[in-house]
């Protein structure tokens, strides 16, 4: 019903003979709606997190979740599928079904991001299938599992401010402050987990999302929670319907920007701009400046597109050394945020319209 009422969308129903030996028994699906999948590629970064969420109603099993982010860094639900627990086999035959439906063939991920927690099969899966994408493993399951040895509220704090650190000066100032805290042994503990996965400073800038944490795909558990105690058919359905008014209502909420620039980036631009008095900057009559801010001195430099802070290399909105510099040019702010962040990138993931379903006492008999 979905494939005919949506033509294009991917629907891959997984059953097998081994569990009850002479039956065919369904162990699987997986479903990517045709207006999800387009407008994610038109419309969206190249970031996605992937997650699992236990199913809570009478059939038991596990539904797994590959989630964007639009221009205005909310959750963008892309696909999802229902299998019986996490293991390396079916995420790989999620991540599989994603790969044709995303087109992620080419490269092998290049130019992708990926964010998740150290699910069971995850990693492994994304390194065999998507060995050239960047994967990042979320902060807070680090955190979690990390603080098990090393709690107390300080230690939280320098933790945050390590895996939140822009550039490899500020994380080593952090690490050291860290180290004061505990002895050599808590760091090495920390570093145990490779510092590319949870260290901003370390962080590929090709997506232009910043984010340490998969909290797009846990605001999507949430989102979904009272769905997830129906018996798979119906959560599924329950999914699809929020999804569908989901874009609906996304798209009538970029009628009311006041700006040609999300909200979202809005924010982040007055919130930086508050900084800039804090500042100074110095002119080299060409292209670049040179901006103090507290014990660090950055480099921006227009004409190469270089800034030492990294921050606007990851997000694609000026940060405070940016806009500092701007000021003093006088050139316009909007003209300097990346299109992901403008209006017209995120109509693209809404321009496509998720059809109609009717009750399952409709449905033709096989």
């Amino acid at each position: 019903m979905l494939r005919s009422i949506n033509p294009y969308s991917t629907v891959v129903v997984k059953t097998s003979k081994e569990v009850i030996p002479g039956k065919e028994v369904f162990v699987g699906i997986y479903i990517c709606l045709h207006a999800c999948k387009v407008c994610w590629l038109e419309g969206c970064r190249n970031v996605i997190g992937f997650n699992g969420a236990f199913l809570k109603g009478v059939c038991k099993g596990e539904l797994l979740s590959c989630i964007g982010k639009d221009c205005n860094n909310q959750m963008y639900p892309v696909a999802w599928a229902v299998v019986e627990k996490e293991t390396k086999h079916t995420w790989s035959w999620f991540f599989r079904c994603l790969i044709h439906d995303l087109q992620l063939t080419k490269y092998k991920g290049e130019g992708l991001t990926i964010i998740s927690d150290m699910r069971k099969g995850l990693v492994a899966s994304v390194s065999e299938l998507l060995p050239n994408a960047e994967h990042r493993i979320c902060a807070r399951h680090i955190w979690s599992n990390w603080k098990q040895k090393w709690k107390t509220e300080e230690r939280r704090k320098k933790f945050w401010a390590c895996a939140r650190a822009l550039f490899e000066a500020y994380l080593k100032a952090k690490i050291d402050e860290l180290e004061e805290l505990g002895d050599s042994k808590i760091i090495e503990d920390l570093l145990r987990y490779p510092k590319q996965c949870w260290c901003r400073s370390f962080f590929k800038d090709w997506s232009k999302c910043d984010s340490v944490e998969n909290n797009m795909c846990e605001t999507f558990n949430s989102w979904i929670l009272s769905a997830r105690h129906n018996s798979i058919i119906t959560m599924l359905e329950e999914i699809r319907v929020k999804v569908m008014e989901r874009m609906t209502a996304m798209r009538e909420f970029a009628t009311r920007w006041i700006s040609d620039v999300s909200p979202m980036a809005m924010g982040y631009i007055e919130e930086q701009s508050q900084y800039v008095v804090e500042h100074k900057s110095k002119w080299n009559g060409d292209t670049g400046y040179e901006i103090q801010h507290g014990l660090y001195k950055h480099i921006v430099d227009f004409f190469n597109n270089t800034w030492t802070c990294r921050s606007w290399q990851f997000k694609g909105i000026p940060c405070s050394h940016a806009i500092c510099a701007m000021f003093f040019k006088r050139f316009e702010l909007d003209d300097y945020v990346t299109h992901w962040y403008k209006k017209e990138t995120y109509l693209k993931a809404f321009n496509c319209y998720i059809q109609l379903v009717t009750n399952m006492e409709m449905w033709p008999s096989i």
